[in-house]
C-alpha cells in the first residue's frame, strides 16, 4: 500500500511538473506576443509625436493670414461677398480660408468649442478632424483673431468684429 501511494505521488508530480513546463511555455509565448505589440505601440506613439510636430512646424511656416487692407481691397474682387470679420484697428482681413468659422463664430452669442464649430462647417465629425481644427482654431488665437476665453472655448478677438455692409 506503501508502495502504490508513493507511485500515485509520483505521477501526480509528474503530470504538475508537466502542467507547469506546459504553462510556462505560454507564458513565453504570451511574453513574445506582448512585447510584439508594446512594439508596435511604441512605434504608434512616436509616429503620431512626429507627426504632431511637423504639422505645427508647417503651420508656423506658413503665413498666418493674408495682410490686405480693407480700404485698399476692392469687394467685387474678393470671392462671394464681403469677409465675415476684420480687425478694426487696421481693417485687416483674414486669410480666406479661415472666414467660414470667423463667420460662425462672428454670428454665435457664445464661445464655441472646435468640436461645435466642426459640427456645423465640416461634412465628417470624428476626432482627426476635431484636433485639426482645434490647430487651426490655436493657430488664429496666436494672430489675435481669435481669443480662447477659456480652455477649449474659442470666440473672436477683441477689435475682431464683422465689416460694416454700408
Amino acid at each position: 500500500m506503501e508502495q502504490e501511494l508513493l507511485t500515485l505521488l509520483k505521477q501526480r508530480e509528474e503530470a504538475a511538473r508537466h502542467r507547469v513546463e506546459g504553462l510556462r511555455a505560454e507564458l513565453a509565448a504570451l511574453n513574445e506576443r506582448i512585447a510584439a505589440a508594446e512594439e508596435e505601440l511604441s512605434d504608434l506613439v512616436v509616429t503620431q509625436t512626429t507627426l504632431a510636430r511637423v504639422f505645427a512646424e508647417r503651420d508656423a511656416r506658413e503665413p498666418e493670414f493674408e495682410q490686405v487692407s480693407s480700404r485698399e481691397a476692392d469687394p467685387d474682387d474678393l470671392p462671394g461677398c464681403l469677409p465675415p470679420v476684420v480687425r478694426v484697428a487696421t481693417g485687416e482681413v483674414p486669410a480666406e480660408g479661415d472666414w467660414p468659422v470667423l463667420a460662425l463664430l462672428a454670428s454665435a452669442n457664445t464661445p464655441l468649442r472646435a468640436k461645435e464649430i466642426c459640427e456645423v462647417t465640416e461634412e465628417t465629425v470624428d476626432h482627426r478632424h476635431v484636433e485639426t481644427l482645434r490647430m487651426r482654431l490655436k493657430r488664429m488665437v496666436r494672430g489675435e483673431w481669435l481669443a480662447e476665453p477659456s480652455k477649449g472655448l474659442f470666440a473672436l478677438a477683441d477689435g475682431v468684429r464683422a465689416p460694416d455692409r454700408t
